[in-house]
């Protein structure tokens, strides 16, 4: 009796302690932060980190059903002491160990061995793997997505079958494709695998059929929340889904639209085919991929899994296909679909081997795939680890909330729609932080912003969005100042102080005021300009650090004033013109010199104008 016990105990051991090792991976990379990573993989996350704390909505197509039941879970994790930063990421972690468990009672059902080991270890190695183990740590859909995907494939080809499994594929089916249109490419290996059902059906209750489309159709309710939510002035409401063209543009997802669609060129299907062949071979290396495949074929070929395999491989085929034909970006959806498969093939390929083999040698054989697994568990986990902690641990949104605390009370920040101002975002609606500062996007109409008030921007926003694009969307000349460290402040008019012009010097600039400010770490100096007269050549800045000897500590040097974004023949006569500079703080800096200087064409520097401050920090 008691062997019993102890056999019918050890699977669900090695599957705990399966689960175990996962979260162990897991769980020191889960992101706790405000996101502030641009890779590929992250670039919604932030957004998801604040709708799912403000019950808010998400971009197209809005995923409703995962904004509402993660909005709950995120409200009784964050009652459980999670903060919200990571609560987000936790709902994504329990979403995720889900599908791993369908994934596992999937992979039971789908030899006729049932073999435990090779089915836990199969699960071990595709968590490890890029795409999951990233969407298992971050706030994203996709680990809801990887469950319905299971949970499909698990009712369409369990053993026995499952009473009415066709109405419930419909059912779970409309859900999937409600929540992300993607598992629609599941539909060929689904009906494949319940093509004789549906036969009887159709020959006997042909009427029945009917019923199926009509609960696919119970899936597109939770649209509703998108439209009552933006009508009860919910905080963070992406688009306008308030109205019924607003909806209607969440629903088909309008904006996603210029990725879907054949490549306009061979070069560009041959770039596209490159491009997701290159994703699926970072997750599973070049062997990984040819043996999952390899795998699949023959258990396509093998009867004891034909039933199974058959399903997996239009399945994941199915997603590679269309990823590369009718699809112009990486979508994990579509790239867990095809993985998915391909660890089945390992499956397959670890039954087939098994079967070869019978008492002690099956023992043996068994042993031998064991170990065979962990050497790519352990190298997946060493690859991947450094590489996603790097991208949770990102500091981007914590140093853009910190800039954004510089921002002058009562002014309006732009940040372009993003990583960066999802963090500020986050801080605004979920930490109550910046409470006299707005945040707008880089569709703002931002000549009625000016006509309100003070608009401030990151230096670094210039890159991408140039003086003359400013100029373009208010409609004149744009003059630009330093509000703060980094911080540009951007008017339709110079500043002018009033007061009487400076004396004429080799620069045609003077120091109007200036101010050093000591922090912890640094030391700001703030500085103000005044052009005498229009400035006819251009001169660089520097800021040096000294110590008692006069030797250079440190420097903050730029081409121009402001961050190099106002050359000196862009000012006017009597224009006052603000900058900051900073400097660490160091022990041995006992004055700051700072000024104007050109560089001559035989390579020596002149310094046009030079001013000295001592360093006094109160001690």
């Amino acid at each position: 009796m008691s062997q019993n016990r102890s056999s019918k105990r050890l699977p669900l051991l090695i599957f705990a302690g399966v689960l175990l090792l996962l979260l162990a991976a897991y769980l020191p990379t889960l992101q706790t932060i405000p996101n502030g990573s641009e890779h590929y993989y992250m670039i919604d996350v932030g957004e998801t980190q604040i709708v799912l704390n403000v019950y808010g909505t998400l971009h197209a197509t809005g995923y409703p059903l995962y904004v509402m039941i993660g909005s709950v879970a995120v409200t009784i994790l964050k009652a459980f002491g999670i903060h919200a930063a990571a609560a987000p990421a936790v709902v994504s972690l329990l979403w995720g160990l889900g599908a791993l468990t369908l994934m596992l009672t999937l992979a039971l059902h789908c030899t006729p061995t049932r073999r435990w080991l090779p089915a836990a270890g199969v699960v071990l190695l595709f968590g490890l793997t890029r795409t999951v183990w990233i969407h298992q740590v971050i706030a994203e859909i996709y680990s809801m997505t990887l469950l319905l995907l299971a949970a499909l494939l698990l009712i369409a080809l369990r053993q026995p079958r499952l009473p009415g499994r066709l109405y419930l594929l419909a059912l779970i089916g409309g859900i999937g494709v409600a929540h992300h249109r993607a598992l629609i490419v599941a539909a060929p290996a689904l009906i494949y695998a319940v093509l004789p059902d549906l036969i009887i059906v159709a020959r006997r209750h042909p009427l029945r059929l009917a019923a199926l489309p009509l609960l696919g159709l119970i899936g597109l309710l939770p649209y509703g929340y998108l439209m009552l939510r933006a009508n009860a002035g919910a905080s963070w409401v992406y688009g306008e889904p308030g109205t019924l063209n607003g909806l209607w543009d969440q629903f088909i997802g309008r904006e996603a639209s210029r990725f879907i669609g054949m490549p306009a060129t061979l070069d560009g299907l041959i770039a596209n085919i490159q491009m997701v062949s290159s994703t699926l071979l970072t997750d599973l290396s070049l062997l990984g991929v040819l043996l999952g495949a390899a795998g699949l074929i023959l258990g396509a070929a093998r009867p004891g899994t034909r039933r199974a395999a058959v399903p997996l491989l239009l399945s994941g085929g199915a997603a590679y296909l269309f990823h590369c034909f009718f699809y112009t970006d990486i979508l994990s959806a579509l790239i867990l679909a095809v993985t998915f498969s391909l660890a089945f093939g390992w499956l397959f390929l670890v039954d087939a081997f098994l079967s070869l083999f019978s008492g002690r040698r099956l023992t043996l054989a068994r042993a031998a795939a064991a170990t065979a697994a962990l050497i790519p568990a352990v190298m997946l986990f060493t690859v991947n680890r450094p590489f996603i902690s790097a991208l949770t641990g990102d500091q981007t949104g914590i140093e853009t909330i910190a800039m954004a605390q510089h921002a002058p009370p009562g002014s309006t920040l732009m940040l372009a729609w993003g990583p960066r101002y999802f963090a500020v975002g986050f801080a605004r609606s979920v930490l109550g932080a910046l409470p006299g500062v707005d945040l707008v996007d880089h569709k703002a109409n931002y000549r009625a912003v000016l006509a309100e008030g003070t608009l401030v921007t990151p230096s670094y926003t210039f890159y991408r969005q140039p003086l003359a694009w400013w100029e373009e969307k208010i409609g004149g000349p744009v003059y630009l100042s330093a509000v703060a460290p980094q911080l540009v402040g951007i008017a339709t008019t110079p500043a002018r102080s009033g007061a009487a012009l400076p004396a004429a010097t080799a620069a045609d600039v003077s120091v109007f005021a200036h101010r050093l400010t000591c922090t912890p770490l640094d030391l700001i100096i703030e500085v103000d300009w005044m052009a005498h007269r229009r400035p006819e050549k251009e001169l660089s800045i520097f800021v040096h650090l000294l110590d008692h000897a006069g030797a250079v500590r440190a420097q903050d040097d730029h081409d121009a004033p402001v961050y190099g974004l106002r050359p000196l023949t862009t000012w006017s006569q009597g224009e006052v013109v603000r900058d900051y500079y900073v400097l660490p703080r160091l022990s041995v800096g006992e004055r700051v010199r700072y000024g104007l200087y050109t560089q001559h064409a035989d390579g020596s520097f002149e310094n046009l104008l030079e001013v000295e401050m001592l360093v006094d920090c109160g001690g």
